[in-house]
């Protein structure tokens, strides 16, 4: 596993095992974040924090989002065109609410 940014990372696994992994792995975090969050907090689905002026803003509760890019041979000139498709199908997945995964399924 690589990290890119801060909480980006991108690991190389077998093509077979992605949607299972992803699957997997979601569960594990979903499951175990929740011991940062108060009862209120899951229950509401979000936490309120104030911000430096001190207005109380609502945030959601911390999620993961996993994008998948199938990286067959040939079908990538270099590693930049995986790094775009990689940042489509993470913001795909980051739009849905909560924790999911998006794999990239063009040929």
């Amino acid at each position: 596993m690589v990290t890119l940014d801060g909480d980006d990372f991108v690991a190389l696994i077998p093509g077979n095992v992605c949607e299972k992994l992803c699957q997997n792995i979601i569960a594990h975090f979903d499951h175990n974040v929740k011991k940062y969050f108060t009862d209120k907090d899951l229950e509401k689905g979000y936490i309120e924090v104030e911000n430096r002026k001190g207005i109380i803003e609502q945030f959601p509760l911390t999620s993961l989002s996993i994008g998948v890019v199938v990286a067959d041979i040939g079908r990538f000139s270099n590693i930049l065109e995986i790094g775009e498709v990689g940042a489509q199908v993470k913001h795909a997945a980051k739009s849905v609410m909560g924790s999911s995964y998006a794999v990239d399924r063009r040929k």
